[in-house]
């Protein structure tokens, strides 16, 4: 379906950069954007299916009523949780929360239009340890890696392995202290201090991988058919050696795309975890081969494309715009 002046209905918390450069470019080009958080719901967004009479499928907000059935594009890009009236009991908000979570989100999900991404799929391919298999069964060499709660296991591997182990966190690594702004976990490599503290692997999954010798790394944005892949020259500076992350000013390396067989297998990768937008991530040896870590099905981009002048936001809001389910097909790389 084509429309005339495409909806765009943005799902995302109000503080989010990311989103704002996206919302220009669908201004530019003439969208009809729509913007909330799930905050909103239930006090200040409602919204309505009924088949009485004539079938709607709205959407309320403020004075704004939307057709979800003519939504061009969802972009489902960082919501927060719904808010209850603080006057409702424990109990009765638990059930409030359990009927919003399956009323809002069967609402949502048969809205029949491209999706960026669709929030079943995007929570199932953050799972990391799903998408690294996923990864190498596909093709793609990943690094070693044992994910346990059991502190025998990782002795084991330490005494075992001859060479460095990195440990890394399975999400974003963020820890929220109460009253402190929130602090990050980087990939760090494993010291002779394990051994001290082999007994808190007992509280939660842990991964350890083997460390992967670099000449750079790659931070790939795929957005549909079109690759953005980024050079981190990461091995420049100490800071960025282990974790890039870690970096004041990232060290961009020369511009190159992506090998075909490579692109073809994120494609594949892509495809089978239902994705439309991802940010991957890959260490290139020092012989060129390609070694996937991750692909975050919500990574964030406006950075590169500060930095660098990508047309990332343009390329999303074309994407949203386009008004039907999204397919694969021929990639375009777009370089810097």
């Amino acid at each position: 379906m084509t429309h005339a002046d495409p909806t765009v209905l943005i799902v995302t918390q109000d503080f989010d950069p990311t989103a704002d450069p996206v919302v220009v470019s669908l201004r530019e080009r003439g969208a009809d954007i729509v913007r909330v958080d799930l905050s909103y719901f239930p006090q200040r967004l409602s919204l309505t299916v009924s088949d009485f009479g004539e079938e709607r499928r709205q959407l309320r907000h403020r004075d704004r009523v939307v057709d979800l059935d003519a939504v061009a594009g969802v972009w489902y890009r960082r919501p927060t949780a719904f808010e209850f009236d603080a006057a409702m009991g424990e109990a009765e908000a638990q059930f409030a929360r359990s009927e919003a979570l399956h009323g809002v989100g069967g609402i949502l999900r048969a809205t029949d239009c491209l999706w960026v991404n669709r929030p079943d799929l995007d929570g199932t391919a953050e799972l990391k340890p799903y998408h690294m298999k996923v990864a190498k069964r596909l093709g793609f060499r990943t690094p070693r890696t044992l994910m346990t709660n059991d502190p025998d296991e990782v002795a084991a591997l330490i005494a075992g392995f001859d060479g460095r182990i990195v440990y890394k966190a399975l999400t974003g690594g963020v820890v929220h202290y109460p009253g402190a702004f929130p602090g990050g976990l980087l990939t760090a490599i494993v010291g002779d201090e394990i051994g001290e503290h082999l007994g808190r692997v007992r509280h939660t999954i842990c991964t350890f991988q083997e460390y992967i010798p670099k000449a750079y790394e790659i931070r790939l944005t795929v957005i549909g058919n079109t690759f953005f892949p980024v050079v981190i020259s990461s091995q420049n500076e100490d800071s960025t050696s282990v974790d890039w992350r870690g970096a004041e000013k990232l060290p961009y390396g020369p511009y190159g795309p992506l090998p075909d067989e490579v692109a073809k297998n994120v494609q594949a990768l892509m495809a089978e975890l239902g994705l439309v937008y991802g940010a991957i991530d890959f260490i290139v040896t020092p012989d060129g081969e390609y070694v996937f870590l991750e692909v975050n099905p919500n990574g964030q981009f406006i950075w590169m494309q500060h930095d660098l002048g990508l047309a990332m936001s343009d390329c999303l809001a074309e994407l949203l715009m386009a008004g039907q389910p999204f397919r694969r097909g021929d990639v375009t790389q777009i370089g810097y």
